[in-house]
């Protein structure tokens, strides 16, 4: 189960990255502990070595705000000249948004044992084959709910862990810049409730 991420990418033709939330700090030799960082970005750099990060990486209000690390006032206060919506439409949208009210101590990218779960960005060729494995397997269908705040770190990190449910995103305009997600490609994250809708012999 720990290539399950690269089993995904061989049968996606894309990277997949496994994330993992830690209560307790956990074994961190040979992983980097990256600072000032975007959520998304971090992400990119998980291609290159196992990443750990906890609050004081992370410089991203959005992202401190669905891990659970900074509140919603402060966030506010941070998209109000950035974003074209009143107080009360982004207290509302805000609001809606997936995050931890317990927040975790750690996030673990591409480190040692089994993630919470795998994300990656992937053509819309790809989502559906996904979406196919998901109808093959379960017999449902996928509902989908979309933001374009906070789109990785809540939208698909934080969403898919607690509602353990498969979950796409068109991005934010800072994840697409920081995260270097391309404009033909969308987000994924899926839970390791559906990681055998890739066979593994492992």
């Amino acid at each position: 189960m720990n290539r399950i991420h690269k089993q995904f990418s061989n049968q996606f033709r894309t990277q997949w990255f496994k994330i993992k939330f830690y209560r307790e700090k956990p074994d961190i030799n040979n992983v980097k502990r990256l600072e000032k960082v975007r959520f998304c970005q971090a992400i990119k750099d998980g291609v290159l070595y196992p990443v750990i990060l906890d609050k004081e990486s992370i410089n991203c209000p959005g992202a401190l705000y669905a891990f659970g690390w900074q509140n919603q006032q402060e966030l506010i206060e941070h998209c109000k000249d950035k974003i074209n919506l009143s107080g009360k439409e982004l207290d509302d949208l805000i609001s809606q948004q997936p995050r931890f009210k317990k927040p975790f101590k750690y996030i673990g990218i591409n480190m040692e044992g089994e993630p919470d779960l795998i994300v990656s960005n992937i053509l819309p060729r790809d989502a559906m084959d996904l979406i196919n494995l998901y109808h093959r397997k379960t017999g449902k269908i996928l509902n989908v709910s979309l933001c374009s705040m906070m789109s990785v770190c809540s939208g698909i990190a934080v969403k898919t862990f607690l509602e353990n449910q498969i979950t796409f995103s068109f991005g934010c305009m800072d994840s697409r810049e920081y995260g270097q997600i391309d404009r033909s490609r969308l987000v994924v994250g899926v839970p390791k409730k559906f990681f055998h809708l890739v066979k593994t012999d492992v």
